[in-house]
């Protein structure tokens, strides 16, 4: 009788409806960063020659991976940093010391499927490394939160949008986390991580892997095709005609 007056007082609409509230508070974009490469040419980066265990849905958690991925060796040197970046743009390796520091340290938003790295000669690496699945979820892109700047594409000054916000404010407060689909059932594989994340790969010395604080990203708006609300749109033309 006591869990039925419980689910009488609260029903599902209710329980998510305090829990969207609730992540909606949390949320504070000067401490929420997208994870991106750096790009070097030092370390190790390696291929999933089978697309199949490649795909996007695999790294966002949306498809299961019942296998030990193969991970060989396609670009850069022989050294292998705790991140693993991958020519097929969608996986993400780490290291067994990554995922301790995650456990260890609280961390949430995640989960791992098994890999094997492999060499420039194709021979097995007795490390352990992971596939990093994260499973924490945010509102996708709205484009209308963003600010009007100038900035440079090669040479050229052009207007761009600043900023990269969520729908809705949402996010559901862990500290690794995707974007949900937007209205057409699009998705991305953007990675995104709390200040918490940030200052553990900092403290911890964590190379080849960059974060960059969503208050500071820009986009092309004429580039990238991006819709402005009216509102935005005035300010673009304000902006143009001051250059």
């Amino acid at each position: 009788m006591q869990a039925d007056k419980k689910e009488l007082r609260n029903p599902p609409q209710v329980i998510y409806a305090k829990r969207y509230l609730q992540a909606k508070k949390m949320l504070n974009y000067d401490k929420i960063y997208k994870i991106g490469e750096s790009f070097s040419n030092k370390p190790f980066r390696g291929v999933i020659e089978n697309y199949d265990l490649a795909e996007p849905e695999i790294s966002r958690g949306e498809k299961e991976v019942s296998e030990i991925v193969p991970v060989k060796h396609s670009m850069g040197g022989k050294s292998l940093y705790d991140i693993i970046w991958t020519t097929n743009a969608y996986p993400l390796i780490v290291s067994e010391r990554i995922i301790e520091l995650f456990k260890s340290n609280g961390i949430t938003g995640w989960k791992t499927y098994n890999v094997k790295i492999y060499s420039k000669k194709n021979e097995l690496i007795d490390q352990k490394f992971f596939g990093l699945i994260i499973t924490g979820r945010c509102g996708h892109r709205d484009f209308s939160k963003s600010s009007i700047v100038l900035d440079k594409i090669g040479i050229y000054t052009e207007p761009h949008i600043k900023g990269f916000y969520f729908e809705k404010d949402y996010w559901d407060g862990s500290d690794l986390f995707m974007d949900n689909p937007d209205e057409n059932g699009n998705t991305t594989v953007f990675r995104f991580c709390s200040q918490k994340v940030v200052d553990l790969f900092k403290k911890e010395k964590i190379k080849n892997i960059n974060f960059t604080n969503l208050n500071e990203p820009t986009l092309a708006i004429e580039l990238y095709k991006v819709t402005l609300t009216d509102n935005q749109q005035f300010k673009m033309e304000q902006l143009k005609a001051s250059r």
